[in-house]
């Protein structure tokens, strides 16, 4: 087995070792025995390019061509056959879509569906081809832990309770053997290593292989990276910290929320999650709050980590509420339903007080109550004391800025460009007046100009070109739309945030209101001086706008953009306060998961684009290659111009000058002219200036050439080819070494020119398309083989060695 074998099914052991952190996302781990298969079929084609010296950017190709059939077969056997045709790839597309809304479906452990199945492969085969390329093809092991690292990172992220010891050990000893194997492959380049001496031996007693050392640190460092963090008294969602509260005050990060909205809207079960009742005079504006997303990176929003302390028995003052503004004291007692695990206590904003049993956590700037040592709330009751903060029209409009101290609460970290974009675009929906006339009008645009549609069947995502493409196509969900509303808000200086939790639920008999996981829900909370935080509702068809958004409406400016159809939607009725959310939901039209014009992208339109891309890329490959080692000689004679001939330019062993001749010789390899065995310079140089003395027989076809061009380029040739022969040969045989020339590059760059002013049109066309010279050497060419047996012939008969092959003997 050669060194790099070993090293290519080594890579593809440390992929399969790797993928191993997938096993936990689905109840069944059948599959990956499928998944091995694709590994090795990667392994085993991309060494067979290789051995056949294939250009190094098509050996993944190779790969990828061979990973298609072989997916489509395991995955869709029914539709496809030893060939791929559009219908497979048509079946095979279609199945990664239901794969995709499966995951969205489904939290891990999934079921293990043939969608999910065929996404778990499609990984696998790709991280073993990244995996291959870089380590074995390339010959760099160190970055190809990038992508393994990144197939380790995506299920220990999914997982919920993370992946265990075990399989982080699994999957960091798979990258140790993979860096070990190509060290190992690296010296096995040098020579077959040195034994060591008998023991006892006086002058080698601290022998010790590289190999051996680099694992044991390897080793070490694993043990370091294993038993280090179970030293330490940390978990998944706790950070130990102190603060001016004592020791018993702690930080948490929380969940985000945001990421599991899409989840609850979109699956088909409707779970009932908890009830309340309330003593609120409009309780169909009851919104129960789980998160405050304050933090915005220019992708997504965050909760900040902040200081918590224990519960108070009474809240501090809602932060800017003045005693001026109307508010109303609530009651509302909730019951969680027993399968309901949440970590974040749902209450209405902004609360006073709490009564709860068990233990919690308070977070004083978004006013939260996060668990705390194992706490959550399943069949969990709370009594919560709020505030219906009613602030008018009047009040708002007449708010004085925001204070300093929210200054993080407008940053916003996107590019300048499209801030302004962004800003220009708000004010011309917000308008000319105050802050509360600005936010009005968005509101007003985003729920009730029927511009926007609400669909839970789009991308998930709130990040900077998520945002874009939302403004444009003017279609979402609910984070969608409270995202785009707080960042248009921030442009205009208004502080914002988002939150996260419940609109009001359905009204039963009983006169208790039921929450449902289909009731989740996202909204801004924009910050006045003298109201606080205070809730917007751009979402249509879902949840209520409050009492003080729906006065003294600011009626929305028509130089609003349309969509980009030029047609608007019709516009989309607004639930009742005591409607059920699920059933306004569905009123609005619902588009299925592709386009009303079908799939963007064909299962033909794909295998003819992938097939068209193959062709031509295989078909340049040997031109690029032959243009790269021309281009990297004739530099390297531009460079080393003033060096020592004799000094080996990185990337071409032989040196400046021994890369021009070489160069000399691949040319003419290529135009027809292949080289003899064991000939001297100057016999190349009387064989080449034989070929461009007289022009070959079958290169008469090029009658429409001109004489005085080609005769310049012939003769300028000639002149350079002996000069570029004596310099190799003074480096070669010389006992100093020579001086360097100057011009060397320019005489190769004329002896090339003058050998293709020789060659007609087609066998220069073929020189550029498919060289000779990148042939492997140990093979000969037909011309060649032909040229040794005539040659041989000759010698046998004493008629001396033969001619030259022509260009027209070149098969």
């Amino acid at each position: 087995m050669t060194g790099r074998l070993r090293l290519a099914l080594v890579a593809g052991l440390a992929t399969a070792l790797t993928s191993s952190s997938l096993l936990p996302l689905v109840d069944a781990g059948g599959w990956i025995a499928q998944g091995l298969g694709a590994i090795l079929l990667v392994a085993l084609v991309g060494e067979g390019a290789r051995r056949i010296r294939v250009p190094r950017p098509v050996v993944g190709l190779t790969q990828i061509a061979a990973l298609v059939p072989y997916l489509l077969l395991v995955c869709v056997p029914d539709a496809s056959g030893p060939i791929p045709t559009p219908s497979s790839i048509d079946a095979f597309v279609d199945l990664l879509r239901v794969g995709g809304q499966d995951i969205r479906e489904f939290t891990a452990p999934a079921p293990a569906s043939p969608g999910i199945i065929a996404i778990l492969l499609l990984v696998m085969g790709g991280m073993a081809v990244l995996v291959d390329l870089i380590a074995v093809t390339y010959a760099q092991a160190a970055p190809a832990g990038l992508p393994l690292l990144a197939l380790y990172s995506v299920p220990a992220a999914l997982s919920r309770s993370g992946l265990g010891w075990a399989i982080f050990l699994i999957a960091a000893l798979a990258y140790v053997l993979l860096l070990l194997a190509e060290g190992r492959e690296r010296l096995l380049r040098w020579g077959r290593p040195l034994t060591p001496p008998p023991a006892g031996h006086p002058t080698m007693r601290q022998y010790r292989p590289p190999a051996r050392g680099g694992g044991r640190i390897g080793v070490a460092a694993l043990a370091v990276a294993v038993v280090v963090p179970a030293l330490i008294p940390l978990s998944a969602n706790r950070l130990i910290d102190k603060n001016d509260n004592g020791p018993k005050s702690r930080r948490l990060t929380t969940i985000n929320p945001v990421v599991k909205l899409s989840d609850e809207l979109n699956r088909a079960e409707n779970t009932e999650l908890m009830r309340y009742r309330t003593n609120a005079a409009t309780p169909g504006s009851i919104y129960l709050r789980l998160s405050s997303l304050d933090r915005f990176d220019g992708r997504s929003w965050q909760p900040s980590e902040r200081p918590l302390t224990d519960v108070p028995r009474e809240f501090p003052k809602p932060a800017g509420l003045d005693p001026a503004v109307r508010s109303t004291e609530v009651t509302t007692r909730v019951e969680a339903d027993d399968n309901y695990k949440q970590l974040s206590l749902p209450m209405p904003y902004p609360a006073t007080q709490v009564q709860v049993k068990g233990t919690w956590r308070y977070e004083a700037e978004g006013r939260l109550l996060l668990a705390d040592n194992k706490q959550d709330t399943r069949g969990l009751g709370w009594t919560v004391t709020s505030l219906d903060v009613e602030p008018t029209p009047a009040q708002l409009k007449a708010a004085p800025p925001p204070p300093p101290s929210l200054a993080p609460y407008v940053a916003l970290p996107l590019p300048p460009d499209m801030v302004d974009r962004v800003r220009r675009q708000a004010l011309k929906i917000g308008g000319n007046g105050t802050s509360y006339d600005r936010a009005r009008n968005l509101e007003e645009w985003f729920a009730r100009s029927s511009q926007f549609r609400y669909d839970t069947k789009v991308p998930q995502g709130n990040g900077a070109s998520a945002l874009e493409n939302f403004l444009e196509q003017k279609v979402g969900y609910c984070e969608q739309f409270s995202s785009a509303m707080a960042v248009m808000a921030r442009t205009l200086g208004i502080p914002a945030r988002v939150a996260v939790g419940f609109i009001p639920g359905t009204l039963q008999t009983d006169l208790t209101y039921k929450v449902s996981s289909h009731d989740a829900h996202a909204w801004p909370e924009l910050y006045f001086s003298g109201a606080g935080w205070i809730r917007f509702e751009p979402t249509p068809s879902r949840g209520n706008s409050p009492s003080y958004a729906q006065q003294d409406v600011a009626p929305v400016l028509p130089s609003a953009s349309p969509d980009s159809a030029g047609e608007l939607p019709t516009k989309q009725p607004q639930a009742s306060p005591g409607a059920t959310p699920s059933a306004s939901a569905s009123a609005a039209p619902v588009t299925a998961a592709g386009s009303s014009n079908g799939p963007w992208l064909s299962g033909r339109t794909l295998l003819i684009g992938t097939g068209i891309a193959l062709v031509v890329l295989l078909a340049a490959a040997p031109m690029l290659t032959r243009g790269r080692v021309r281009g990297r000689r004739l530099a390297a004679l531009s460079r080393n111009a003033a060096a020592q001939g004799s000094a080996p330019e990185p990337g071409d062993r032989a040196g400046p000058v021994l890369g021009g001749w070489a160069e000399v010789l691949d040319t003419a390899r290529d135009l027809g002219h292949p080289a003899p065995g064991a000939e001297t310079p100057r016999q190349a140089v009387e064989r080449l200036l034989g070929v461009l003395s007289d022009r070959a027989a079958s290169d008469t076809d090029d009658t429409k050439a001109e004489p005085v061009v080609v005769d310049a380029a012939v003769l300028a040739a000639r002149e350079a080819l002996p000069r570029v022969a004596l310099a190799t040969e003074r480096l070669l045989y010389a006992q100093t070494p020579p001086t360097p020339q100057p011009g060397l590059g320019e005489d190769v760059r004329a002896v090339r020119k003058g050998l293709l002013a020789r060659t007609g049109r087609g066998r220069r066309l073929r020189a550029t398309l498919l060289p000779s010279s990148l042939r492997r050497r140990g093979r000969p060419s037909l011309a060649e083989r032909r040229y040794a047996l005539t040659d041989r012939l000759r010698r046998r008969r004493g008629d001396g060695p033969g001619p030259a092959p022509k260009p027209a003997d070149v098969g």
